[in-house]
């Protein structure tokens, strides 16, 4: 089994807030968060699968770079990531950030290659907090 990785960076903007509860709990929950803040992410897109033997590569990493820019780094650097469709009904954690990513970004690999298989996505929301999701 190899894994191949590409990691691109991307600044965003968010206020974490359950609109189901109140200010002062979500203050509570949230903390300084409840803010209008952003962050400066880093994201890690991990594949894996056996190289084809023909070309050696597992996938050619310019076309993984062309899906995570087109399908994820585009739509979300310089947003206010509460405004985007993609979290519509969904607190914009870092968590749930590599989830949405990931539902993304699995059926456009699948598209373009039968042996790589996404495996995970690594989200730092700073150099001290990531998120790792595996589907």
């Amino acid at each position: 089994m190899v894994y191949i990785t590409r990691k691109e960076h991307f600044s965003s903007s968010h206020k974490l807030e359950n609109p189901n509860l109140s200010k002062e709990r979500n203050v509570e929950i949230f903390g300084k968060c409840n803010s209008f803040h952003g962050h400066n992410y880093y994201i890690e897109v991990t594949l894996s699968g056996e190289p084809d033997k023909d070309s050696g590569y597992l996938m050619d990493l310019k076309l993984l770079k062309k899906i995570l820019l087109e399908e994820v780094v585009d739509k979300v650097d310089h947003k206010f990531l509460n405004e985007l469709n993609m979290f519509k009904g969904i607190i914009p954690t870092t968590e749930n950030m590599a989830e949405v990513f990931w539902k993304i970004l699995k059926p456009k690999i699948e598209e373009v290659s039968t042996i790589a298989k996404l495996y995970s996505i690594r989200l730092y929301e700073t150099d001290k907090n990531w998120v790792e999701f595996r589907g």
